[in-house]
């Protein structure tokens, strides 16, 4: 009887759950072998990189106080706001060393992974499921343990914190339950503060839960509406509370100056050094305007050099499908990256051809994946920062490979039984 159970325990229904917890203890094997001998380094990060930053803020925090007084301005960089007072707890619990953290941040590499399994393996068949899973550990290897697990860095907590929104929202509207929703609410919140680019993502998803609620409960959606955005409204502003009770100016984003056009696509693009913008002064319809000197300034390299201001952005395009050596020589091309985008443009032809609507999971994270990679493009200097910036986002355009993939066995298994009943006939 004994034995019976054991070979249950290996059944084809339990290997999901046995390969998931195999991926979490190996993250965390990972993690401690990545920093033996367990030597402290929090005092060598003195670069001025961000993981210098966070580090600097976690202290702070921790020395005097939750509103990072020593920082005497709204807050600026990096970005990953939130990742401070994560940074912060993980001091708090471990003592002010860096190792622990790693090895924190392996485990939740490894979390994250099974979290993304769990929320979209009813996706697919369990066989695809399978091969998801096993597939998200190995795009982790290569992707966040080789290079950014075992250093201070916000992505870590995003890979982490944006399956577990999903999750809590897939199943909070597919099982009505308003709790559910309500902390995917909070959960998005989270997001924005770890990082901020998802914030367009936030504000296109108000539109699509109103739709929902509006379809589902005629004579309560805007309430509900109401609340969901009220409870991520107020978690984004956590931010703006600190940024006001500190220095009297409620920013919602990290900036010390006010967010303008102007400064967003000069930090997404930089103007080259051979465009003449002395022309912005002799140019009369600036000044009849009275546009933005900046702004003027980027509409004058674009002006001058449209080629090169589109072949910037086109090289930017490039980088994200994981032709990296396009923008920055120093980065080799990542093959896992461009096959896994080949997929994903399979799957949204064979989901043209069936011609059926979407359901709300599946329109969500399309926008996740859109809004994310629009804001990594416009915004964000990604060849400086490396392909860490987008590591919060891979893991979905890799779901859609694989439910690409299901789709296939479908079509595959659906012409063997035409051509069983022809050849009855």
């Amino acid at each position: 009887m004994g034995y019976m159970r054991r070979l249950s325990i290996f059944s084809k229904k339990n290997i999901g759950i046995l390969l998931a917890i195999f991926i979490v203890v190996a993250s965390l094997v990972l993690g401690i072998i990545k920093v033996y001998p367990f030597v402290n380094h929090i005092n060598d990060l003195n670069t001025g990189d961000d993981w210098y930053s966070y580090a600097r803020y976690a202290r702070d925090i921790l020395r005097n106080g939750i509103l990072m007084p020593s920082e005497a301005a709204p807050y600026e960089q990096p970005a990953g706001f939130l990742y401070s007072y994560f940074l912060a707890l993980c001091f708090f619990i471990f003592g002010e060393n860096d190792f622990p953290v790693y090895i924190v941040q392996h485990l939740m590499m490894g979390l994250a992974i099974v979290i993304m399994y769990l929320a979209f393996r009813d996706k697919m068949r369990r066989f695809t499921s399978l091969l998801f899973l096993g597939t998200l550990f190995i795009f982790a290897l290569l992707d966040i343990h080789k290079w950014y697990a075992a250093i201070f860095l916000s992505e870590n907590l995003a890979y982490f914190i944006v399956p577990l929104f999903f999750l809590c929202f897939i199943r909070g509207f597919e099982k009505n339950a308003p709790k559910l929703q309500m902390a995917s609410a909070f959960l998005l919140g989270i997001c924005v503060l770890t990082r901020p680019n998802i914030i367009l993502f936030g504000f296109i998803l108000i539109f699509i839960l109103g739709r929902y609620y509006f379809k589902k409960r005629r004579e309560k959606w805007f309430a509900y509406l109401l609340v969901f955005v009220a409870i991520m409204t107020a978690t984004i502003s956590l931010l703006a509370v600190r940024n006001y009770l500190l220095c009297g100016k409620a920013y919602f984003l990290p900036t010390r100056n006010k967010p303008s056009i102007s400064a967003t696509l000069h930090y997404g693009n930089p103007i080259p050094k051979s465009i003449d913008l002395s022309k912005v002064n002799t140019n009369i319809l600036y000044a009849k305007l009275n546009m933005d000197k900046p702004l003027a300034q980027y509409i004058e390299y674009l002006r001058q050099k449209p080629s090169l201001f589109f072949g910037y952005f086109f090289k930017k395009i490039l980088y994200c499908f994981g032709f990296l050596s396009f923008l920055d020589h120093a980065h080799q091309w990542r093959p896992h990256w461009i096959l896994m985008w080949i997929a994903y443009f399979i799957y949204l032809f064979l989901r043209k051809l069936e011609n059926k609507k979407m359901e709300m999971w599946e329109v969500t994270v399309h926008l996740y994946i859109v809004c994310y990679y629009f804001t990594a493009i416009i915004t964000t200097p990604i060849n400086n920062y490396g392909y860490r910036v987008l590591t919060p986002v891979v893991n979905f355009v890799l779901l859609f490979s694989f439910l690409a993939l299901d789709r296939l066995l479908d079509l595959k298994s659906l012409l063997r039984i035409k051509g069983s009943v022809t050849k009855e006939s």
